[in-house]
């Protein structure tokens, strides 16, 4: 199969995604996300962020796509148990009315707050079958859609401020209870026939912390339970924040990483920075992705989505981060501008045969 060609919104996320449909076993069969030519677009567009993470706004999904010239493809949102645990078919139904293929971040978690431990979804609670009867009813509601849908469970695993991350659950233990956690969720989920879920283990290029237990390779549930990897690699995520590393060689270690081991599936990117930076040209960053993308020696990289979100980070407003790309038409201009040398994937639907 050669692949296909797919246009595509993490709080606010642009999702530009490159698949390489031949080396996804798990994908549904006539569905494609992308070829080795083309590349297709997502946005996660949420009001705010951490809370309001699990609503879609299509306003925001509209902003995002007159600010980059391309119709988004992906719509990614949160699935917060903290609100509800029920499969979210009308977010589902929403994005699927808009063309969009939905993006589910599974946050089994009982508060969005940063670095602090779980006391009700734990990985232990989980892989126990504690949430079975939610899990099952959840399975069953995607099975019913019928249509392909992206799940991840474990967002951003080697960053600490999510409680999955090992620093919450015994450093080298919690990667053994994450996979186990992972892996039974999955199991659940086929039991029921959700056949249609395509599962993604997503990882953050800079460890959090920076310890040799906390490595992006080390919570891998395995192939058989996975069927994509999402890198989220960002450029500066404060105004006034400097000395952030190059892209591209950033982006090449981190998949060398991966493939060290073992780790062979197609890459997302997950990726952004903040649009009225000071001391850093958030233009040149939007410029230095997309021309990594497009060059001849382009790294492995299958898709990228971009954070188009805003929110604060205390009491003064000039600290206050967007990535949102409407909120700088300079770095928008870039982004609509640069997008122009990719082959952006215009439709999911592909023949079996292909």
């Amino acid at each position: 199969m050669n692949g296909g060609v797919v246009r595509i919104c993490w709080s606010g996320l642009v999702l530009i995604l490159l698949i390489t449909c031949t080396t996804v076993s798990g994908l549904p069969p006539g569905f494609c996300l992308g070829g080795e030519d083309t590349i297709a677009l997502g946005v996660f567009a949420p009001e705010r962020s951490p809370s309001g993470e699990e609503r879609i706004f299509l306003d925001e999904i509209y902003s995002f796509r007159e600010s980059s010239g391309e119709k988004p493809l992906i719509g990614v949102f949160s699935d917060e148990w903290m609100v509800d645990r029920k499969f979210p078919l009308e977010n589902v139904r929403l994005l699927r009315k808009e063309g969009m293929v939905p993006y589910i971040r599974l946050m089994m978690r009982s508060s969005d707050s940063p670095y602090q431990k779980e006391p009700i979804y734990t990985l232990g609670n989980i892989a126990l079958g504690k949430f079975d009867g939610e899990l099952r009813s959840w399975a069953r509601e995607a099975r019913s859609h019928g249509s392909p849908v992206l799940v991840e469970y474990g967002t951003e695993i080697n960053k600490w401020n999510y409680p999955w991350n090992g620093y919450w659950n015994g450093h080298e233990k919690g990667q053994d209870l994450f996979r186990d956690a992972y892996r039974h969720i999955v199991d659940v989920f086929k039991e029921e026939g959700a056949s249609n879920l395509i599962w993604i283990y997503h990882v953050n290029a800079d460890s959090q912390p920076h310890e040799d237990w906390n490595n992006i390779t080390g919570y891998y549930p395995g192939d058989d339970y996975c069927d994509m990897v999402a890198v989220s690699l960002f450029g500066t995520t404060k105004p006034f924040e400097t000395g952030t590393r190059p892209f591209k060689e950033t982006m090449v270690e981190t998949l060398k990483i991966l493939q060290a081991g073992g780790i062979q599936k197609p890459v997302l990117l997950i990726t952004g920075t903040d649009v009225q930076g000071r001391f850093e040209d958030p233009a040149a960053f939007v410029t230095d992705i997309i021309s990594t993308l497009s060059g001849p020696d382009r790294p492995d990289i299958r898709g990228l989505i971009w954070l188009n979100s805003a929110w604060k980070n205390d009491n003064n407003p000039l600290h206050d981060t967007t990535m949102r790309l409407q909120d700088n038409s300079s770095v928008a201009a870039a982004f609509k501008k640069d997008l122009q040398s990719l082959n952006v994937q215009e439709s999911a639907i592909c023949s079996p045969e292909q």
